[in-house]
């Protein structure tokens, strides 16, 4: 994702609004609050990026900004960050699994890359969780 922290100011801000509006979608907890931020940080976004990405918004608005985001690469890192948003909760609702499945969509990811990411972030909870048992 080192590519937002420069010069992708449209990118930047599609990514974090769509984190913003995600986490809105069950209720928004301090854990999903604190993971945006960690994003906005990772892109050396400013307060008044990161302030616009919490902004309400509605889901078509969010779904119509995506079309900024033409790198293959961010899109997949976008659907990814989404899906440990989803789980940052320990559940992934059915308005968060829907709301993905638009996104992923409208970026033209396809309904078997969705679920290889989706299987993949769940993978990873699961490793980490192991290694906090262990450790």
């Amino acid at each position: 994702m080192d590519r937002l922290k420069t010069g992708e100011s449209r990118e930047k801000a599609t990514f974090l609004a769509t984190l913003g509006f995600a986490a809105k979608l069950d209720g928004v907890t301090q854990d999903e609050l604190d993971f945006i931020d960690e994003i906005a940080e990772d892109f050396q976004a400013s307060k008044d990026e990161l302030d616009a990405a919490k902004k309400d918004r509605d889901e078509e608005a969010v779904l119509a900004l995506l079309p900024n985001i033409t790198n293959e690469k961010t899109k997949k890192q976008l659907l990814r960050e989404l899906f440990f948003l989803g789980y940052a909760d320990g559940n992934l609702s059915d308005n968060e699994v829907i709301f993905l499945s638009k996104v992923g969509n409208k970026l033209g990811i396809d309904d078997e890359t969705i679920e290889r990411i989706s299987e993949w972030v769940i993978r990873g909870i699961e490793w980490e969780e192991e290694g906090q048992e262990l450790f």
